[in-house]
């Protein structure tokens, strides 16, 4: 499977390269109509001299290497997130093709490990995560996973009817504590594990608690911090769609020991 997955390889890094337009544009529109335009127009430029990068200077981690980082024309420096999505989205899915094959399941997978990538990156800079991209993705992987395994349908609903309700009661009842937007994440993210998001919101609340942890010993709760949660939950999610029945199963095992 050797040559396979360095197609997926590559095939990742150039939807990291989307991703990368995707977590730049989309923050900066208002609407998504402009939002989806500005995806495709203007093309690729430089955000310095507003020069239109050329198809050499946009191969995903190969140009930024070549041009140590910089624009060619001004020399305006290329943030180092383009590469980091570009790797991560790529070595992700080399994960998923180990973990699920060339299945059905792949698909759902990747589609997933991209809303997520962005999502990621979006919530950390911005502190938003955009309708344009959950519930899209929310509806596709929905569908998708009912049509791959019908026997699952009650509990990919269920899975993500129930999350998202939750996060909406945590929303209410802590206002600024959490925002619509990670509700429809934590509901796009069931629609595709199933009982494992389980896991993945677990976790997600474990990696907020330590940050705010974290905030608290640093001294800089009181400086009017913002911890994104979307990360948090992104990460969880990751973890969940590679490990999430094994984690949950362990889980069990232990609880059904300690009966």
């Amino acid at each position: 499977m050797g040559p396979i997955l360095i197609v997926i390889f590559i095939f990742g890094a150039i939807i990291g390269s989307f991703l990368n337009v995707v977590i730049y544009r989309l923050p900066r529109e208002e609407g998504w109509r402009r939002q989806l335009r500005s995806l495709v127009s203007p093309g690729s430029h430089c955000t310095g001299c507003e020069r239109p990068i050329s198809w050499y200077d946009n191969i995903p981690l190969l140009s930024y290497a070549v041009l140590r980082g910089k624009c060619r024309h001004c020399g305006e420096r290329i943030p180092r997130r383009y590469p980091l999505v570009e790797f991560a989205n790529a070595v992700l899915y080399v994960l998923a093709g180990l973990a699920f094959g060339l299945k059905p399941e792949l698909f759902p997978a990747l589609l997933f490990i991209s809303a997520l990538v962005a999502v990621f990156f979006i919530d950390m800079e911005h502190y938003i995560i955009p309708n344009v991209i959950v519930l899209p993705a929310a509806a596709v992987g929905l569908v998708t996973m009912i049509a791959i395994d019908p026997g699952r349908w009650l509990e990919l609903i269920l899975a993500g009817v129930i999350s998202a309700a939750f996060f909406f009661l945590v929303a209410i009842i802590k206002p600024g504590g959490m925002g619509m937007g990670d509700v429809k994440l934590a509901g796009m993210m069931g629609f595709y594990l199933g009982k494992s998001v389980l896991v993945a919101l677990f976790l997600g609340f474990l990696l907020g608690a330590l940050a705010g942890l974290a905030l608290v010993i640093t001294g800089r709760k009181g400086r009017k911090s913002r911890v994104p949660f979307g990360p948090f939950l992104a990460v969880g999610g990751i973890v969940a769609l590679f490990a999430g029945q094994y984690l949950l199963d362990l889980y069990l095992g232990l609880f059904n020991q300690g009966l």
